[in-house]
């Protein structure tokens, strides 16, 4: 059904656990890569190895005149990355969330309440907060499995945590649709 023309244009990862060639990789590709909203690409998982057969589509596709990068780069994802990740971290200076790597599970949930009134308690702090992290977590998605990026994936995740907080204890006449979903 996902391939046969149905419509999903928040389909963000899809998982190739079949062989595909052609027309029909093509489209499964172009399903999830779709732009949607601030959905900058997708992710396709593939468990097969259709390289080679990607390889082929593509070169069947670039000869009957299709147009545009059909791949975003992975180095410049990762410099994109690094950058909003250099952003949100600087949003934290001056506290220290090395327990978030050590800690457990009560000490966790502290360090959040704590990294929560540190990002309220800058200037336009939770609106600066929320969009960076927004924009590292796509970044992250397009970058990933690049190593400079998976060495930094603890502190993302941690990022994203305090994020999702933020949102959820936010009074809701202050979130947007974007932020909800």
């Amino acid at each position: 059904m996902w391939l046969t023309g149905f419509d999903v244009p928040s389909l963000h990862t899809m998982y190739i656990d079949k062989p595909m060639q052609g027309h029909g990789l093509m489209e499964a590709i172009a399903r999830v890569n779709r732009v949607y909203g601030n959905k900058p690409g997708g992710l396709i998982v593939d468990y097969l190895g259709l390289a080679y057969h990607l390889q082929k589509a593509l070169a069947l596709y670039t000869e009957s005149g299709g147009r545009g990068d059909t791949v975003i780069d992975q180095s410049e994802a990762v410099t994109l990355t690094l950058r909003e990740y250099e952003i949100c971290r600087d949003m934290f200076h001056g506290f220290d969330y090395s327990k978030w790597k050590t800690g457990h599970g009560n000490e966790k949930l502290i360090l959040m309440n704590w990294a929560q009134d540190h990002i309220l308690g800058l200037e336009n702090g939770k609106q600066r907060y929320l969009q960076a992290v927004m924009r590292l977590s796509q970044a992250f998605a397009l970058a990933v499995p690049h190593e400079k990026v998976l060495e930094i994936r603890d502190e993302v995740g941690f990022f994203q945590a305090v994020r999702a907080r933020i949102i959820k204890t936010s009074p809701e006449q202050d979130l947007k649709a974007d932020d909800v979903e």
